[in-house]
Formats: C-alpha cells, sequence, structure tokens
C-alpha cells in the first residue's frame, strides 16, 4: 500500500521527466504517451482531513499541470499528422496527374507509329509511370498509416488497386532499324503491336480514377475541414465534415463555377478516351475533334449517329458519358431554376410594382362605377324606357365594372398572401413571442401587486377592526363612569 507521500514523489517525477525533454515536433510523432490514469491505492486509516494537508493539495496540482501537458502534447501530434497528411496529400495528387500525363503521351506515340528514337523514349516513358506508380504507391500505405493513427477509417484496398493500373513496360526495343515504310508494310515485325497498345489502352483509361486524389487534395486544404470549432458542431449535430459535405458547400457557394469545371474536365477526359478506345493500327481512328463531336452529342443525348463507337471499350466509355449527361442536365437545370428565382427584395419590389398596377385599375373601375351609375340613373329619370339600347349599354358597362372591381380586389388580396414569405413568418413568430413574453412579465408583476395589495387591505382589516373593539370598549367605559 503507498502513502500520500509515495504518491506525491511518483508524480512530481513524472512531472519532471515530462517537462525535461524538449518538445518538437519531430520528436513527438516518436514520444511514447503515457496514460493518464494513474491508479493509486491507499491505507484506509488516512484521517478525513487530508484535504487540509500540504502535501495532498500539492499532489492534486501536481497530477492537473501533468494532464495537461498531456492534453497539450497530444494536440501537438495531431496538429503534426494533420500538416503531413496535407503535404502527402499534395505530393500524391501530383504524382497521380503526373502519371496521366506521361500515359497520354505514350499512347499519343504510339497512335502516330513513330520510328524507333520515339519508340525507346515511350520505353522510357513507361517505366517512369512504373517508378511514379510504385512511389505513390509506398505513399499511400505511409498516409494509411497516419490515417489510422488519426482514427479515420479508409479503403486503401481498393486505393491501391486503383493506383497500382498503369500501363508497364515490356522488352526494350534493342534492334528496331527498319524504316517506317516496312514497319507499315509489314505487321510481324512491327515495333508497334496492336494487341500490346490495346493492353496500353486497357491499363491507361483506368488511370483516370486517380484524379479522386484531387478531392483530398480540395478536402485537406479547405478552412470548413481545418476548423476546430466547425468540426466539433457537426460532431455534436452528427454531420460528418467529409468531402460529399464540401462539395454540397461549394456547390451552394460557387454552383456555376464548379459545374462548368467539371463539365470542361470531364470533356477532355471523356473526348480523350473515346479517341483512345477507337485506336487502328492505320492510322484511321478518331481524330481530337471528331471525339470531341462525338463526346458532346452522347454527354448531351443527342446522338446525331454520324459517328459512333465501334469497339467495346468505346461504347462503355460512351454509355458512362451519357449517364454523367443526364447527372449533368438535371444539376444545370436545377441551378439555373435556382439562380431565375427572384430573391425576397426582388420580390417586394414585384410585388410593389403590381400593386400600385392595381390600385390604378381599381381607381379606374371605381370611377367607372360612379360614371355608368349616374348614366344609368340619368337615362332612367329621362323617362326613357328600359329597353332603349343606350339604358342597356349602360347598365351592362356598370355590371362589367363592378365585377372587375371585385376581380382587382381579389387579386390584392392574393398578392399580399403571396408577398409573405416564410422569413416574414418567422419574424412575425418571433415578434409575437416577445410580445407575449412581455406581457407574462406584465401580468406576473400585476398578481404581486395585488396579492401585495390584498395582504394590505388584509392588515388595515385587522388594524380597523381593532381599532372599532378600541373605541367601543373605551365608550363602554365612559358609560360605566358616567352611570356611576
Amino acid at each position: 500500500m503507498a502513502s500520500v507521500k509515495d504518491t506525491c514523489i511518483q508524480l512530481i517525477n513524472l512531472v519532471k521527466a515530462d517537462s525535461s525533454s524538449t518538445i518538437k515536433q519531430t520528436e513527438s510523432m516518436n514520444a511514447a504517451l503515457i496514460s493518464p490514469t494513474t491508479t493509486v491505492t491507499m491505507n484506509s486509516d488516512i484521517s478525513n482531513d487530508k484535504q487540509t494537508h500540504p502535501l495532498y493539495v500539492r499532489s492534486q496540482k501536481i497530477a492537473a499541470n501533468f494532464i495537461l501537458s498531456l492534453i497539450s502534447r497530444r494536440l501537438a501530434l495531431r496538429k503534426d499528422l494533420h500538416k503531413r497528411l496535407c503535404r502527402l496529400s499534395d505530393i500524391m495528387c501530383f504524382l497521380g496527374v503526373f502519371g496521366i500525363i506521361l500515359m497520354s503521351i505514350v499512347n499519343e506515340i504510339e497512335f502516330h507509329q513513330i520510328n524507333d528514337k520515339y519508340a525507346k523514349l515511350s520505353w522510357f516513358i513507361k517505366l517512369t509511370i512504373t517508378l511514379s506508380t510504385i512511389v505513390l504507391i509506398g505513399l499511400i500505405f505511409y498516409y494509411h498509416r497516419l490515417d489510422i493513427t488519426l482514427n479515420s477509417i479508409n479503403n486503401s484496398i481498393v486505393e491501391i488497386l486503383i493506383c497500382a493500373i498503369h500501363p508497364i513496360p515490356r522488352s526494350f526495343p534493342l534492334h528496331s532499324n527498319t524504316s517506317l515504310e516496312n514497319i507499315s508494310s509489314n505487321s510481324t515485325t512491327s515495333t508497334h503491336d496492336t494487341f500490346s497498345t490495346a493492353i496500353d489502352i486497357l491499363l491507361g483509361v483506368p488511370m483516370f480514377a486517380r484524379l479522386y486524389l484531387f478531392g483530398r487534395v480540395i478536402m485537406f486544404h479547405s478552412h470548413l475541414f481545418r476548423d476546430v470549432s466547425l468540426r466539433s458542431i457537426g460532431y455534436l449535430n452528427k454531420v460528418s465534415i467529409n468531402f460529399f459535405y464540401l462539395m454540397k458547400t461549394h456547390l451552394e457557394r460557387f454552383p456555376t463555377l464548379w459545374l462548368t469545371a467539371f463539365c470542361v474536365t470531364f470533356c477532355i477526359i471523356g473526348s480523350w478516351c473515346l479517341r483512345a478506345c477507337s485506336y487502328l493500327p492505320n492510322n484511321q481512328h478518331l481524330s481530337v475533334a471528331d471525339s470531341m463531336w462525338l463526346f458532346i452529342v452522347t454527354f448531351s443525348t443527342v446522338g446525331y449517329g454520324d459517328l459512333t463507337p465501334s469497339s467495346y471499350c468505346g461504347r462503355s466509355i460512351a454509355a458512362i458519358i451519357g449517364l454523367v449527361g443526364v447527372f449533368s442536365t438535371a444539376l444545370v437545370i436545377a441551378v439555373l431554376a435556382q439562380m431565375l428565382l427572384l430573391n425576397r427584395w426582388e420580390k417586394y419590389v414585384h410585388n410593389f410594382a403590381l400593386q400600385a398596377e392595381l390600385e390604378k385599375e381599381r381607381k379606374t373601375q371605381a370611377a367607372n362605377i360612379v360614371k355608368f351609375t349616374i348614366k344609368v340613373w340619368f337615362l332612367r329619370n329621362k323617362n326613357r324606357s328600359e329597353l332603349s339600347i343606350r339604358y342597356l349599354q349602360a347598365q351592362r358597362k356598370l355590371f362589367n365594372s363592378i365585377d372587375s372591381l371585385q376581380i382587382i380586389k381579389q387579386k390584392q388580396r392574393q398578392l399580399i398572401d403571396h408577398c409573405v414569405d416564410q422569413i416574414d413568418i418567422i419574424t412575425i413568430q418571433r415578434s409575437t413571442n416577445d410580445k407575449t413574453c412581455e406581457i407574462s412579465k406584465q401580468l406576473t408583476f400585476l398578481k404581486t401587486k395585488i396579492d401585495n395589495m390584498e395582504e394590505k387591505l388584509v392588515e388595515m382589516n385587522i388594524n380597523i377592526n381593532n381599532t372599532m373593539n378600541d373605541i367601543q370598549k373605551t365608550l363602554h367605559m365612559l358609560l360605566d363612569k358616567v352611570e356611576k
């Protein structure tokens, strides 16, 4: 069993050991974290006045300082991990986009079937893609190691598979001295084998899936993701501050910019994929302009039929483009509909203009009613027959003016109802609640005053009764004295 003094000595040693080591960012990653809970058993014969013992007070202060230093160390560790993850995301995004660009260059070289010098260049570019892919896979492992340290759960296997797909360099082109004419005439000795190019395209097109790393860069560089207070509020309200939440916020703030950037990027990628999937060894595959035209008619779901994909790869890409085109069209229509709606203040101005026009029409119809009423009265008093044409015309115009006035009044009432927005209802509700609270406070105050007045009236009644009794006693005493 440990005594109070032993406990204090242990805590002092722990704090000294913690404060003696300088906290650096590089050392904080390798420092062993000590558990903040330390179980100490004490003798049962310690007196109940231990709170007043100076050693006990000192031990409490030391324990509090130790816990605070431990929390600060963990916060510094979390901040350092977040910075390292941010830098790793930047490097991984660069390597992913770099591999995509090199893959596009390699396939363009193979499309044009250039001479031996460019064949060797293509082989070296494929080797560079492989090396960058190996580095990228290593960084993915390291990223998920840090991510697990931050208690994040991601599917690293799918991510590794996505980033591992790339065109692999095969045999180095050592002996290829034939001329360009012999290469085009003899397909068996050609260095640009059709099957090899098809495999490179099949492994190159999925490399565009690496662009998900760009979304991770956006997430880690967003101030919403780095704001600790916002993340705390999100956790309390069961809102996950992730990539989809950030995309929703960006689409809410800048819908036109993000939709335009997405459509342009997808157009470039989809056009190149259609061009790559329609590759033929006789240089008769789609050009860049034709592939962009095919993308546009497929994306917009028009489909003129002048250009069609012939391979299964091209048909698959066209199906994906069509689905994304339908989704993007729906988003564009929603954004345009939202932009065409009048805001609150524009609605007020528009309703004011309509109200002024209706007021003018109401005054005009009211004047017409007075005018035609006088005219009908004049024609009736002129001893004209009620079946005369002028009388019937005046009466009909009078009835039309009355109906028009009623319709205008109904439109004015409807316009007032349409002018009331949800924000106005909330404002009225808040003002009503405030007034209700004030009235309830006043009623409570009045009730208190009435209770005080009632108490005072009761006291006055008691005092009056006592005074009357005293007067009666005095009168009785005087009467008794007079009788004597």
